[in-house]
């Protein structure tokens, strides 16, 4: 499988983004991985987070976020079952 993973990093973050400090040494790597013939793995990861609390609050604000765009994918690609 070629692509396994996709690395992001902000460059400018939002205007009015609540952690203007803290996401310039953020970055994420989502991986990629095939595990059946129809199915992937998608695993979302959060580095470069500090200590101090606005990179706590951040971090918490992605753990939301990437928990909510896993479960959308999923809701998207998943089998649909039939109705049977």
């Amino acid at each position: 499988m070629k692509g396994r993973m996709l690395s992001i990093s902000v460059t400018k973050a939002p205007e009015g983004f609540p952690f203007p400090n803290a996401v310039k040494a953020m970055w994420t790597v989502i991986y990629f991985e095939a595990v059946g013939p129809q199915a992937t793995r998608v695993r979302i990861v959060g580095l470069g987070f500090g200590a101090d609390e606005e990179s706590k609050r951040m971090r918490a604000f992605f753990d939301r976020g990437n928990a909510l765009t896993l479960k959308r994918l999923q809701e998207r690609f998943a089998p649909k079952k039939s109705d049977g």
